[in-house]
């Protein structure tokens, strides 16, 4: 029970007004819990979500209006009310979350020509210098791509000595509850599968 720091006396509160504004927010939440529990009672899960979230509504302006009145009454609240939402948690319920997840396989026709652009792209690069102090080579077709992508993002349909087998990008609003990606897992492999959720949109290359 919540109650005033300084006693409430009769002067203050028990008047005859708030008597009568009590029996009547008392019989109106009496009358509304009745009608509310006739209605969950008469409900089998089938029906419309917006019929119980309406019934609830109803219930808690009448709740609200009796507290109200036992205040106004004796000073005190018997129930402990507070419509007020956390900043963090309201932020929270307006965040949207996407994930895009892709894959695309590649063939090396022209090892060489996709090297040297590995290379160049990784001069353009700052250095990313290995345990030695040196560069990591660019020896490999997965380096060079690597290196490329560096620069240019996901550049599949225009790397130099290189041919699209097939690629796909599908874009997922994902449910609860959501782990996102951990950038410190030792298989990264799995990671990259998608969440479960609702996919929106997909693209596909052949």
């Amino acid at each position: 029970m919540t109650e005033l720091d300084t006693p409430a006396t009769a002067e203050q509160f028990f008047s005859a007004e708030s008597r009568a504004a009590l029996a009547d927010a008392s019989r109106k939440l009496a009358e509304r819990l009745q009608a509310h529990t006739e209605a969950l009672l008469a409900m089998t899960g089938n029906e419309d979500h917006t019929t119980l979230f309406e019934h609830n509504a109803a219930l808690e302006g009448v709740v609200e209006e009796w507290n109200d009145a036992v205040f106004e009454h004796t000073g005190t609240s018997p129930l402990l009310l507070d419509d007020s939402i956390d900043d963090e948690d309201e932020e929270t319920e307006q965040d949207q979350v996407l994930s895009v997840v892709s894959r695309f396989d590649l063939r090396v026709v022209d090892l060489d020509a996709l090297l040297e652009a590995g290379r160049a792209a990784q001069e353009r690069q700052p250095d990313e210098l290995d345990e030695s102090g040196d560069r990591e080579p660019v020896e490999s077709a997965e380096q060079a791509i690597y290196e490329i992508s560096r620069e240019a993002g996901e550049p599949w349909f225009e790397l130099p000595g290189v041919e699209m087998v097939a690629g796909g990008r599908a874009y997922v609003v994902p449910e609860a509850p959501f782990e996102p990606v951990d950038a410190d897992a030792e298989d990264v492999v799995t990671e990259l599968a998608a969440p479960n959720g609702v996919p929106t949109h997909a693209e596909t290359w052949a």
